[in-house]
């Protein structure tokens, strides 16, 4: 059947990819469906020259600039329609926060690499999102849902991994991972994260007194709710200098 526009030819060569790809690429694959599979299957129902004519009709006259918009207008519909979804990035960072968790990754390239398995093994988030759908399981539905969320190549992932990293620059030390995998509950406090938090502050004063060190504890008890790691050491950092200050003025 011939496609009634560009768009949906587009979309026909993307069914059968079935794996991440970039925009570059795909205009490659794109080219080469186009005047591969789909010119047999026209020329098999009709002839050559009307697969050119058909091809006039879906303005996909001078080759290259022609398919490449093509392809640049068929992205926008995929991405552009569902790229305000305000979850998007939650889903992307709770993937990623999950891979250095399930396999302790040690650096950025492991990181990248085990986000990459867990996105597309078929144990692995592939199997949980097919097991959400009423209808269309297939791998081509999966890769489309990827694309929504910005996902369409090795790139994206290697730029959502530096993103996630900026998020949590101490990703790779491994109480923090203890972190990740126990996260904080309600009611007793964790204490992974209060090791980590006096760890935090030792690299700051490597030296503290009994007084400081329970001055940190109470930070934590009081605050582990409401701030973070860092800022927690930041409430430190102030006590200790507004402190020295008191000193100073004391000893003048």
């Amino acid at each position: 059947m011939l496609a009634k526009n560009s768009v949906e030819l587009v979309n026909r060569c993307y069914d059968e990819t079935k794996s991440l790809v970039s925009l570059a690429v795909f205009k490659e694959s794109f080219i080469t469906f186009v005047f591969g599979r789909y010119q047999e299957e026209v020329i098999r129902k009709y002839s050559l020259e009307k697969f050119y004519e058909h091809l006039d009709e879906l303005k996909l006259t001078n080759c290259r600039r022609d398919f490449d918009k093509a392809v640049d207008e068929w992205y926008m519909v995929q991405y552009g329609s569902d790229s305000s979804n305000a979850n998007y990035h939650d889903i992307l960072f709770a993937l990623v926060k999950e891979a250095i968790v399930e396999y302790h990754s040690p650096d950025r390239t492991a990181l990248i690499r085990d986000v990459t398995k867990l996105l597309t093994v078929p144990d692995g988030f592939i199997s949980r999102w097919q097991k959400g759908q009423m209808n269309d399981q297939s791998l081509t539905a999966y890769f489309r849902y990827l694309l929504k969320l910005g996902i369409r190549s090795q790139e994206d992932i290697e730029t959502l991994v530096d993103m996630w990293l900026v998020e949590y620059p101490k990703a790779f030390d491994k109480k923090q991972q203890q972190l990740f995998a126990n996260p904080p509950r309600r009611g007793r406090p964790n204490n992974v994260e209060l090791a980590l938090l006096v760890d935090m502050a030792s690299q700051w004063k490597p030296e503290m007194t009994t007084q400081e060190r329970e001055r940190l504890r109470k930070i934590y008890y009081y605050h582990r709710k409401a701030l973070t790691i860092r800022e927690m050491v930041e409430k430190f950092k102030n006590y200790i200098e507004g402190k020295s200050k008191s000193d100073d003025f004391q000893v003048g």
